[in-house]
């Protein structure tokens, strides 16, 4: 059952709850706007007539259950029967699957749990990997995913792009998690089996932003708090987990450098820190007083979530009428861009950025707009007149 409530610290947003599952997270996720909140232990939606509706045709009407207030909110008119309707609902299970936690007691999941930590997996990876194996036994049940043939698993595949839409990179974490199960927890080489299909990535160049359009994002975030943390990932071009899990003790304000620990592939580094970003920390630590975490929730004093940042970041370029399709993660791309244009070199770079492959880093010559400006096209130097 759905429980869909006002929030009571934001009354422009909506809490949705519900026995935490794999199924139910896919549906919520399609709601616009939707993020997870840490602090309330829920998702929150924003209190919109869009929201009622999108949530009602995911779940089921007849499997969500309205407060009297947000009944009363939309259906000003409603009888004292249409909302007694609305309320008193039994207990359904929408999805015919299994709870979040009874998914993660089964066999497979738990050994493959197991087998992961043991080989010092992240906990990114392991969370990732598990998701998909759960999805994978929910999709073939009651048969045992390792007796899935060939065809089977291409009919699987074919179906979350078709139905979910998955892009090239979720189908190539589908595929290396079953690959790790077969591998690693039935002893079988991929060959052996079957030959798994390799799905080829488009070749997406980076959106970057402007120094300019970087300026007025900054500038027109009103907290302190967003505006240190969208001023320190650009600065020093970090992943978004990167500065959520950066500790006060990290910042070296006398060597004027921010040591980087267990970054993505478990590899640390060190970046540069200027003075100006210095300046900027010293100002929002004089303000919200974190205790371990550079940012931190001031409710509960654990780092601050990431969806609350991605979410700040795309309302500061919705109200600035950005057009880019920019997420926090671009600013790392416009770090790089902006590096490369001033004549910086590329290996450097790629340490600053932590690539492994120096491939990873090139890429931004591609969007290098100074080099681009230089080359000239052989159309300008045609002798034509056009009449």
């Amino acid at each position: 059952m759905i429980t869909i409530v006002h929030d009571t610290l934001d009354t422009r947003l909506l809490k949705v709850s519900f026995q935490y599952n794999t199924a139910g997270n896919e549906l919520i996720r399609q709601v616009k706007d939707r993020r997870w909140s840490r602090s309330r232990g829920c998702w929150v939606v924003p209190n919109t007539r869009e929201s009622i509706i999108k949530i009602g045709r995911l779940f089921g009407k007849e499997n969500c259950t309205f407060s009297r207030l947000i009944i009363l909110q939309y259906k000003p008119q409603a009888t004292v029967e249409e909302i007694n309707q609305y309320l008193n609902k039994t207990r359904k299970i929408w999805k015919n699957t299994p709870s979040y936690d009874e998914s993660y007691k089964h066999p497979i999941i738990v050994e493959l749990t197991r087998n992961m930590r043991v080989r010092n997996y992240s906990y990114k990876t392991i969370s990732n990997y598990r998701g998909q194996i759960i999805k994978l036994i929910h999709f073939f049940h009651p048969k045992s995913i390792r007796e899935i043939t060939k065809k089977e698993f291409e009919i699987y595949l074919d179906f979350l792009v078709q139905k979910r839409n998955l892009s090239a990179s979720s189908l190539n974490v589908i595929i290396n998690a079953y690959k790790f199960y077969r591998e690693n927890l039935l002893g079988i080489e991929s060959k052996e089996l079957f030959e798994l299909p390799k799905i080829l990535k488009a070749n997406q160049l980076p959106e970057v932003l402007s120094k300019a359009e970087i300026a007025v994002i900054l500038r027109k975030t009103r907290s302190k708090k967003y505006q240190a943390i969208f001023s320190l990932i650009y600065s020093a071009g970090l992943r978004l987990s990167e500065a959520t899990n950066l500790k006060i003790s990290e910042i070296d304000k006398f060597n004027k450098k921010i040591f980087i620990k267990n970054a993505k592939g478990k590899k640390d580094r060190y970046v540069g820190l200027s003075d100006k970003i210095l300046e900027l920390l010293r100002e929002y630590y004089k303000i919200y007083r974190p205790k371990v975490y550079l940012f931190e929730n001031e409710l509960t004093n654990e780092q601050l979530d990431g969806r609350s940042i991605q979410m700040v970041f795309s309302d500061v370029c919705r109200n600035c009428r950005i057009q880019k399709m920019a997420s926090i993660h671009t600013l790392r791309h416009s770090f790089a861009t902006h590096l490369l244009e001033s004549g910086v070199d590329i290996r450097y770079i790629q340490e600053l950025l932590g690539h492994s492959s120096i491939t990873t880093t090139m890429r931004y010559t591609h969007v290098h707009s100074k080099a681009l400006a230089s080359v000239v096209s052989p159309f300008d130097n045609l002798s034509v007149d056009f009449l």
